[in-house]
């Protein structure tokens, strides 16, 4: 689906809704003048999720290849909408130095490889640092610093999925875990309101929702864990406890890069939600770190 080149205002890129002076859209909203019409925008979000959710659960479940197209689709598109964001709406050779960070990690990890892809990645990641910086864009480290996030997501999630016995759970739950943790946040946070979570980065997020998110996941987790026939309720409840926290970070890093170059959404891939970027920053830590956990307990290390 094409996207239309962001609108600027006073040199800033904004999306059309805060062109209009729509409230800010997140997990987590604090109620304020443009509540109702937050709420009123579920329809739209939940249309999109209706949309888009059967696909997505039908690649999880048949695992590769069509998981693995699935995230590198993804992956390419929150590269592309990252270097746009950074670039002022336009994708530059910095955008293809991203993209290509993302393809090259992807080498090493069919060659089963993982170190390799890591530090391809890392690699590469510098590379369209340094073409930033000699390109006198902006902010050079935060460009490099989206393609090491999203080639981590990209390896993190397709290394999950192959997981030998486990793959396929525990993709079900960390997805439905971050998804729960929005969903919580959207909701609480909206009815309830409350104190800030970050006023500086995005001032429409609280405490309440990042409460509620954190409720919500840890049900989830609780109902998972039911499921699986397992008793470690404790390690599942700190495992949901940590992915919601991490969730809601990978959300706010976004934020501060939105706000920095003054953009609203990534894009308009997924009416409602915005961009592949926009719906999938709560998944830019929590895979990684899943994964980077369950390599450290195949390690006996932890």
């Amino acid at each position: 689906m094409a996207q239309q080149p962001p609108e600027r205002i006073n040199g800033q890129i904004v999306s059309d809704g805060e062109a209009q002076g729509a409230p800010e859209r997140g997990p987590g909203a604090a109620p304020n003048a443009g509540t109702h019409a937050g709420f009123k925008n579920l329809g739209l979000r939940l249309r999109s999720a209706a949309i888009f959710a059967p696909p997505v659960f039908a690649a999880v479940y048949f695992g590769s290849p069509w998981f693995d197209m699935l995230v590198v689709a993804a992956a390419l598109m929150m590269a592309w909408e990252w270097a746009r964001m950074c670039t002022g709406g336009r994708f530059t050779l910095v955008g293809w130095a991203m993209e290509s960070c993302v393809a090259g990690s992807l080498l090493g990890l069919y060659l089963n490889e993982l170190v390799l892809s890591l530090l391809v990645a890392m690699a590469a990641a510098g590379l369209a640092g340094l073409i930033a910086l000699t390109r006198r864009h902006d902010s050079p480290a935060r460009i490099a610093l989206g393609a090491v996030l999203i080639s981590l997501f990209c390896l993190a999630f397709i290394w999950l999925r192959a997981f030998p016995g486990a793959g396929l759970e525990l993709i079900v739950w960390l997805v439905l875990a971050v998804w729960f943790t929005d969903a919580g946040g959207y909701f609480f946070g909206r009815s309830i309101g409350g104190p800030k979570l970050a006023p500086q980065i995005s001032p429409n997020k609280t405490w309440t929702g990042l409460a509620g998110g954190i409720l919500l996941a840890v049900i989830w987790s609780c109902v998972w864990l039911a499921w699986q026939g397992g008793q470690a309720l404790l390690p599942v409840i700190v495992a949901a406890v940590a992915i919601a926290i991490l969730a809601q970070v990978g959300d706010l890093s976004v934020s501060a890069v939105k706000r920095r170059f003054g953009v609203k959404d990534t894009g308009g891939l997924i009416p409602g939600h915005g961009g592949a970027l926009d719906r999938l920053d709560g998944m830019l830590l929590t895979g990684p770190a899943t994964a980077f956990v369950l390599v450290l307990a195949g390690k006996g290390w932890i």
